[in-house]
């Protein structure tokens, strides 16, 4: 474990599984969104950003959360795809705030066992509504004690105001670092 939460260097990812990156950037089926972090570039899936901006706007006066699942690999550098969401249940929410309960962390270890074995937590997701895109330091706080791997991510979506952010662990820092929306394999075409 690193001394501070994101401070492993991403070149140390021999761990990593290996698997061919998604797309590359500039690619057919690829939009960026905000700026490509080179050395871990995250990559998410056009259906589950949808399916989270869906979830965003269900709720504009308290704040609302969930899980980003997929995995962690390595290609030429370590990256993250988000392939699914999943809606985090029994939060606490209020106007500018957001808590994981016992309940919450239940359900998601159920989610992952029944509808999405194999994946991963690659980060959370958390909505901030009329209050703009960045991390309050209760967030960080989240993040640095959940979410310390140095690939995970935090989805911060701002339903009113049409904004979103995706942060990401830079030498210990939690930076706004951007994502590569990916068409869903099934979207693909041939030729």
């Amino acid at each position: 474990m690193p001394e501070r939460p994101g401070a492993t260097p991403m070149n140390d990812s021999a761990n990593l599984p290996h698997k061919p990156a998604p797309i590359g950037r500039g690619s057919a089926g690829c939009c960026l969104i905000g700026r490509w972090h080179r050395e871990c570039p995250v990559f998410i899936r056009s259906s589950t950003l949808d399916a989270i901006l869906d979830f965003s706007a269900q709720d504009l006066r308290c704040e609302r959360g969930g899980f980003l699942l997929g995995g962690a690999y390595r290609d030429t550098v370590p990256y993250v795809e988000i392939r699914h969401f999943a809606p985090a249940r029994q939060t606490v929410g209020a106007a500018a705030s957001m808590r994981f309960t016992h309940e919450t962390w239940s359900g998601l270890r159920r989610d992952l066992e029944q509808s999405f074995p194999g994946e991963s937590v690659v980060g959370w997701h958390h909505t901030h509504p009329d209050l703009g895109v960045f991390l309050s330091s209760y967030d960080r706080f989240i993040h640095r004690n959940f979410f310390s791997q140095p690939w995970q991510a935090a989805l911060v979506v701002d339903p009113c105001r049409c904004e979103l952010g995706l942060f990401q662990w830079i030498d210990g820092k939690l930076i706004d670092v951007g994502f590569a929306l990916i068409d869903d394999p099934r979207q693909r075409r041939v030729g």
